[in-house]
């Protein structure tokens, strides 16, 4: 799981090959200090989804859901339609390797049925995983009423016993054609919750195309991340999303800025509040080898870590790893 922070193209979409680049900025946490949660990541190249718990709540009552792995890939399908309203078709994945109180969560959408008013997205603070007993907070994408080209929105709810409860929405239609990253975050102050979904137009992963944020004044204390496919026609559709590269912590990874200063030289920075990262580089990524960058991050104080990398060096990868 890499997650770039520049207006580089990200070197891990899979629908549309052909993107090259001859220097790429990354970062993630990794491993875990005193009082930091460790990080999870799955890029699912591996072909399965070990460290996964599948979550098919109507599996007993023959509608499970169905999951695959697709050109490196998770898929995730319900199997046919429940014809009811009041317990339609749904399935997810959770990651129960570790619990969250502040969450910062990321997956690539990179494929799903766009005929069907379905929703999905991610997890964030599950507890009591399973049929008419899941509590926590979902943000999701909804294909839409009447499914119009247009059609389609996002919203975080919170979920009660399975059942959501909107704490918000914003209208957002997405292209079929295009792959997106979903990410969703979470932390208190003075017992509310703050929540924020932002959607980015891949490779983009700098500026959102959108934002929302909400808040809860009586929240789920923690719980797990993960995946969800939710029917939203009445208990007639079939659901089917496809993600990528999912990535969860406690707190959001610092960003890379990227500066060309000229005479074969890059600038990278990032906020001197990272403390305790150490810079590391790769010469690719299929496979990586990581190791300590030769060079010393330097603060400039203005609050920022910066280091000066040469370009004639070739291909190169860099990434932010917390010890």
């Amino acid at each position: 799981m890499y997650l770039p922070f520049s207006n580089i193209p990200a070197p891990m979409i899979r629908r549309r090959p052909g993107l090259t680049l001859t220097l790429a900025v990354v970062a993630m946490l990794l491993g875990a200090g005193p009082g930091i949660v460790r990080a999870q990541s799955d890029n699912f190249n591996d072909g399965n989804d070990a460290g996964w718990s599948r979550y098919s709540p109507l599996g007993a009552l023959g509608f499970p859901g169905v999951f695959s792995f697709p050109n490196g890939g998770y898929r995730i399908q319900t199997t046919v339609p429940t014809g009811s309203a009041q317990n339609p078709p749904r399935a997810g994945s959770l990651r129960q390797d570790a619990t969250y109180a502040d969450f910062y969560v990321a997956v690539d959408l990179v494929n799903w049925k766009d005929d069907t008013r379905q929703a999905f997205g991610l997890l964030a603070r599950i507890g009591t995983p399973g049929f008419i007993q899941t509590s926590g907070y979902a943000f999701t994408y909804e294909r839409g009423s009447g499914v119009t080209p247009t059609s389609g929105d996002t919203d975080i709810s919170r979920l009660t016993d399975e059942v959501p409860e909107g704490l918000g929405s914003s209208s957002i239609h997405l292209n079929p054609a295009k792959d997106y990253r979903l990410v969703f975050t979470g932390h208190d102050s003075f017992g509310v919750a703050t929540l924020e979904g932002r959607i980015y137009e891949l490779p983009n992963t700098v500026t959102p195309v959108l934002t929302l944020t909400v808040t809860d004044p009586a929240p789920y204390p923690s719980g797990f991340c993960g995946l969800v496919i939710y029917d939203n026609s009445g208990g007639t559709g079939v659901c089917d999303a496809t993600f990528d590269n999912y990535f969860a912590t406690d707190r959001e990874p610092p960003r890379f800025t990227l500066v060309d200063q000229g005479f074969n030289s890059l600038k990278l920075s990032w906020t001197s509040s990272a403390v305790g990262y150490k810079l590391q580089s790769s010469p690719s990524l299929s496979p990586a080898s990581w190791t300590d960058d030769e060079f010393i991050p330097v603060d400039d104080a203005m609050g920022n870590f910066y280091a000066v990398v040469d370009t004639t060096i070739g291909n190169k990868f860099y990434r932010l790893v917390k010890p």
